[in-house]
């Protein structure tokens, strides 16, 4: 026997569940392109289709090797920054 009045509220249930799918989904999706973008920008900064920042930085200049981490974190901050004042 099925104890349906247990949840007396099944399409609500459904409702969320589908919401939660949905943002699972879409959750999925951002990450996925957030992998793709760094991997692009890897690509177009550091010449590197690997996937590997170790690989890429070998094959860096000690100069540019030092400098990439610094201006990364430099753009990171201004954009944390700008996001701030919005």
């Amino acid at each position: 026997m099925h104890h349906l009045h247990a949840y007396p509220d099944l399409r609500a249930m459904f409702r969320r569940l589908l919401i939660a799918a949905l943002i699972g989904v879409l959750a999925a999706l951002a990450v996925a392109g957030f992998r793709h973008a760094m991997l692009l920008l890897e690509w177009l900064f550091l010449s590197n289709n690997t996937g590997s920042l170790v690989n890429a930085a070998t094959n860096l200049s000690p100069l540019r090797r030092m400098l990439t981490p610094a201006l990364g974190g430099l753009a990171a901050g201004l954009l944390l920054w700008g996001w701030q004042k919005i």
